[in-house]
């Protein structure tokens, strides 16, 4: 007897066909109120295209066209773009809760399922989340100074590897990573690793691997047909590369659970388990293990991530702009000195130093798009009436580069920041950390990070192209976030 095929090839293809026809009207119908934009069949209707590597630019270039609130689609999922500082500050903060959801998105169900902070939709238990690890960073000294002190250990201890490896070119994206890891891991674990510790190594590399696979074109195929998690495929590195995840953070919260002690709490698992127990008697409470789990993903993403990137396109920009390099180290010497780390206290009296690493976050725009936001209800603006669960993006780079809003839009020049006495200065527009009740939640970290560590590799190193025969390329590679291309770079200790 021959086998019996449920289905075969065949009739597999004509149902497959059939139901993006059939997804595709029923969207199209669901748009007929949104504003308009490029057609989904247009070589333009798809921002993210898997062959674009520069959806935030081409956004922009729309905007003149369309204005600065047009539609575009992922597939035929439509999605709204805000461009412009005016459109996107009344979005964020005028309509700050009409704006304040996460899209419901297939993909984000099924590695999230709504918990933690960053893509947990908007209600209560997101509010519950956000307040504790608020409150939590501030018991930790977050703003206050008191964090200070791990940030400069790490500072010292990614100064001496680096110092090991002058003389010959190296890539610095491990060691950047492994010194910011090391400061969320402090918060978060209550511990910082040897950057060469297997558990480390391999939590940062999943890390890595997520932001690059849930960026890419199969988690948009994810997010625009059902129950592909379920169909064999590339696709499902997506949902193994975040067990691996989970499987580890569960695994520090159990270490955590047989060593709890009420009189001290270590990090953040720890306070937020202590206040797990106190809240057990209370049904509605949204403190659940599974919020933790996710809320501490979204700190270490989010309190790695962004930074490490950041810092990467800094040391990039100053083997570009070397002169820039040399003002920056001028001013260190002046204010700092050689003997002493810079501290926080000393950034008010390096206007230029501040003003550079402004302007690499100005100028990098590595999160271009922010992190998709949906509108929590029907929602009247600028002359639309956006449903409920409407997909927007807030494109950044519409601000952070507009023509209109800075003296040097095209170019790194740290002059965007300071006065022509030059005094710092930090323009409104000046969002790279968004606005609104969405708005990063680390942004006080960062600042500080970005601030100690940049100050204190250029007090002790001098940072030079190792070819001379070519320039540092600066153009980023999007994926999600915008990273540098990967580089090697030479440093020599400064006497």
């Amino acid at each position: 007897m021959f086998p019996v095929h449920w289905l075969d090839l065949q009739t597999l293809l004509i149902f497959l066909v059939v139901f993006l026809l059939v997804t595709v009207i029923i969207q199209a119908r669901k748009s007929n109120h949104l504003p308009p934009g490029p057609s989904p069949w247009s070589p333009h209707g798809n921002i993210f295209h898997p062959y674009r590597n520069d959806p935030h630019i081409h956004a922009t270039k729309l905007s003149k066209k369309y204005g600065d609130m047009f539609t575009t689609h992922i597939l035929w999922i439509p999605l709204v773009i805000l461009n412009g500082f005016q459109t996107i500050q009344e979005a964020l903060i005028q309509h700050g809760r009409e704006f304040a959801g996460r899209p419901h998105a297939r993909i984000t169900d099924l590695l999230s399922k709504g918990q933690g902070i960053i893509t947990a939709p908007y209600g209560r238990s997101w509010k519950q989340q956000r307040r504790f690890a608020l409150s939590v960073l501030r018991n930790f000294g977050l703003g206050q100074f008191a964090f200070e002190e791990n940030i400069l250990e790490e500072t010292r201890y990614v100064t001496e590897t680096f110092r090991a490896l002058q003389g010959s070119p190296f890539d610095p994206r491990a060691l950047i990573t492994s010194a910011v890891s090391n400061v969320t891991c402090r918060v978060i674990l209550g511990k910082r690793f040897h950057y060469e510790d297997k558990t480390f190594t391999r939590l940062v590399e999943l890390f890595d691997e997520a932001l690059k696979i849930q960026g890419g074109f199969w988690a948009m195929v994810c997010c625009a047909i059902p129950y592909m998690n379920h169909i064999p495929g590339p696709h499902q590195r997506i949902f193994q590369n975040q067990a691996l995840i989970e499987a580890m953070f569960q695994d520090f919260i159990n270490q955590h659970k047989d060593t709890l002690n009420g009189e001290e709490i270590r990090d953040f698992i720890d306070a937020y388990l202590l206040e797990m127990e106190k809240e057990r008697n209370f049904p509605d409470s949204c403190l659940t293990e599974g919020n933790l789990l996710y809320d501490i993903y979204d700190l270490f993403l989010a309190g790695t991530e962004t930074t490490t990137t950041t810092l990467l396109w800094g040391l990039l920009y100053m083997m570009a702009y070397p002169d820039v390099q040399g003002r920056c180290q001028k001013e260190i010497e002046e204010v700092v000195g050689k003997s002493r780390a810079p501290l926080l206290a000393d950034r008010t009296n390096m206007p230029y130093v501040n003003a550079v690493i402004h302007e690499v976050q100005r100028f990098a725009n590595i999160v271009p798009f922010s992190v998709s936001h949906a509108t929590t209800q029907d929602t009247k603006f600028m002359g639309y009436t956006l449903k409920k669960g409407t997909f927007v993006l807030i494109n950044l780079s519409s601000v952070l580069w507009a023509e209109t809003q800075w003296k040097y839009p095209n170019q790194f020049k740290p002059e965007n920041f300071l006065t022509e006495n030059g005094e710092f200065f930090k323009p409104d527009a000046f969002i790279p950390f968004s606005l609104g009740l969405r708005a990063c939640l680390g942004e006080k970290l960062a600042k500080m990070e970005l601030f100690l560590i940049f100050t204190s590799l250029l007090q002790t190193f001098d940072f030079c192209w190792p070819d001379e025969a070519s320039s540092p390329d600066l153009q980023g590679l999007y994926q999600i976030i915008v990273t540098p291309r990967p580089y090697k770079m030479q440093i020599s200790c400064r006497k």
